[in-house]
């Protein structure tokens, strides 16, 4: 099974079993509609070779998930503040990963921190209150523990898509 991210309101069903076809059988495609945001979907082929060749395609991006133990959930982030600036600022700590910035319109920002190990994690979280440049003070949190991934594989196939649909 191959979770797809990012479908455009305007493809249609038909379009994606089309699509993915190209790697292998495909049994089944259910896309989940939603009104707000990018359609998502899931397809299901007769075997796996066809998902090692879809990863294999450099358009497919997969998710990376990293450990909860090495994440910080960080609240309270302005909204003149970039993710260079946040990403240099936890440099402090150590070796940052990935910053995740979740914008929101009337509510100040928040994201989440990935660094390389949990040691800088538990470093910030004995640190608090955490003060970001302009003395503010950032909400810094342990991240909440997930359950086990599902034994799905990620891709986001939206680019790959658009390029390949006719125009009409």
């Amino acid at each position: 099974m191959l979770f797809v991210g990012n479908i455009p309101h305007d493809v249609e069903k038909t379009e994606l079993v089309e699509f993915f076809e190209q790697f292998g059988s495909v049994l089944d495609f259910k896309i989940i509609s939603r009104e707000k945001h990018p359609n998502f979907g899931f397809v299901v082929f007769n075997d796996s070779e066809p998902v090692q060749k879809i990863l294999s395609k450099s358009e497919g991006r997969r998710m990376v998930r990293y450990p909860d133990a090495h994440q910080l959930f960080i609240g309270n982030i302005p909204h003149d503040v970039e993710k260079p600036e946040l990403m240099e600022f936890f440099e402090q700590f150590g070796s940052v990963l990935d910053f995740k910035i979740i914008s929101r319109e009337k509510h100040p920002n928040f994201g989440f921190v990935v660094f390389n190990d949990s040691e800088p994690v538990q470093k910030i979280l004995s640190s608090r209150p955490i003060e970001l440049f302009d003395n503010v003070r950032l909400n810094v949190q342990k991240k909440k523990t997930r359950s086990p991934p599902p034994p799905t594989v990620y891709l986001d196939v939206c680019i790959t898509l658009n390029s390949n649909r006719s125009k009409d």
